[in-house]
């Protein structure tokens, strides 16, 4: 027997520099998924600037989320007592309700936002790719998708600040008044850069893009009415930009405090720099240069709090939403471990039936084929009528005991 458990922590309870060790690249995700089968029958990973969750099918007694959190800290080689502290479990019930919650954005630094489930198709096309996602956990991904249209669509949790974007370029505003006319440097061509261009579109800013593929930072630009400045001159792009939105996928700083203190010497007016980037990509000690302002993704926290209160009407109807699916959910998993049994029971049956029909036909030589035939079908139907109430049962059972139960009962 296997049992759903999921283990994760996020940036309320784990500091920046502890997520930084945990991520998982884009291009360590396969190898990852393939190491993760050494410790769970499937599974899945997501992992984003604010959160890591690893979830699978583990075995089925109260070491089997612990599989999980050997995985984690194998895989990066990072002491289990350096993780625990930062790191919370859930299994059965409270894994999917978990996971659930998270896509209807319940559970995200940003309430609301709609990101998660951009994470979550990925994590399962990922999971798919990598042949971890089987019956249960595919379905668990679905059903958490669906799961977080169905809030979407029947709260209004998600109006406004949807995204770590959106709440930094509040931020950004808070500071600078409106962004019209304002100097924005965008460093990084991936989905937060797009996203930020996305948001800037409207504002009348004069943005400019900066990536190591120089090819990927024109097609952006040119899509969204930007324009370019070569990344090995990042240096030089700095003294000009009134606000810095960095967000690669870098294993360091792609802005050190020199970089920033340079370009300080060189301007009068103060600089903003929005580090959404885990691992961070701005350099920690920039923020203590005059004239300065860094914020990182843990720094944005006190806005998502803030959004978070004003809502508290639509995380009620959200959580209600949530708890019918989880228990619609647990249903189809109780159905599915009963399946086993049921398929052994049945077989069971037949075998017993067909053993006896062909004893009783040996006995009676000198039955025709249409009399064979009805005690045959005879036979078939007392089964079948026998069988049902137990099997109807079992497909309604929500725990392991009747299973067992009828293993002990038919010698399954």
């Amino acid at each position: 027997m296997a049992q759903l458990a999921i283990i994760g922590t996020h940036q309320r309870i784990c500091p920046v520099a502890m997520r930084e060790q945990l991520a998982f690249s884009a291009a360590d995700l396969q190898v990852a998924l393939a190491d993760l089968r050494n410790y769970a029958s499937e599974g899945f990973i997501i992992s984003t600037c604010n959160r890591v969750e690893i979830g699978g099918l583990v075995a089925d007694d109260w070491h089997g989320p612990e599989a999980l959190l050997h995985f984690l800290a194998d895989h990066h080689g990072v002491p289990l007592a350096h993780l625990t502290p930062h790191l919370y479990a859930h299994h059965g019930e409270a894994a999917a309700q978990h996971l659930f919650r998270l896509a209807a954005g319940l559970d995200s630094m940003v309430l609301g936002e709609e990101q998660i489930q951009t994470q979550l198709k990925s994590a399962l096309a990922a999971a798919q790719a990598a042949g971890t996602a089987g019956q249960i956990i595919s379905r668990l991904l679905q059903h958490a998708l669906a799961v977080g249209k169905l809030v979407r669509t029947e709260t209004s949790i998600a109006r406004q600040h949807l995204s770590v974007v959106s709440v930094a370029l509040e931020r950004a505003r808070a500071s600078l008044g409106e962004l019209a006319g304002r100097r924005i440097l965008v460093v990084g061509a991936g989905h937060m850069a797009e996203l930020s261009l996305k948001h800037l579109r409207g504002e009348q800013a004069e943005v400019t893009l900066a990536n190591r593929t120089a090819a990927r930072a024109q097609a952006l630009a040119d899509t969204y009415g930007a324009t370019t400045y070569p990344f090995e001159q990042l240096a030089q792009a700095l003294p000009s930009a009134d606000v810095v939105v960095s967000c690669t996928a870098a294993p360091g700083h792609t802005i050190d405090a020199a970089m920033v203190r340079q370009a300080m010497a060189q301007r009068s007016h103060p600089l903003l720099l929005l580090d959404l980037a885990v691992p961070r990509d701005i350099e920690p000690l920039a923020a203590h240069i005059i004239g300065v302002q860094l914020w990182d993704v843990d720094g944005l926290q006190a806005i998502c709090n803030a959004n978070r209160a004003a809502r508290e009407a639509e995380v009620a109807q959200a959580e209600q939403l949530v708890a019918g699916e989880v228990a619609k959910f647990q249903d189809w998993v109780a159905t599915q471990s009963a399946v086993p049994t049921i398929r052994a029971l049945r077989e069971r049956a037949e075998s017993i039936r067909t053993a006896e029909l062909q004893r009783t036909l040996a006995r009676l030589p000198n039955l025709s084929p249409q009399e064979q035939a009805a005690i045959g079908a005879l036979s078939n139907a007392i089964v079948n009528k026998l069988l049902h109430q137990p099997i109807t049962t079992l497909k309604e059972q929500r725990d392991g005991e009747l299973v067992q139960a009828v293993h002990e009962l038919f010698h399954l």
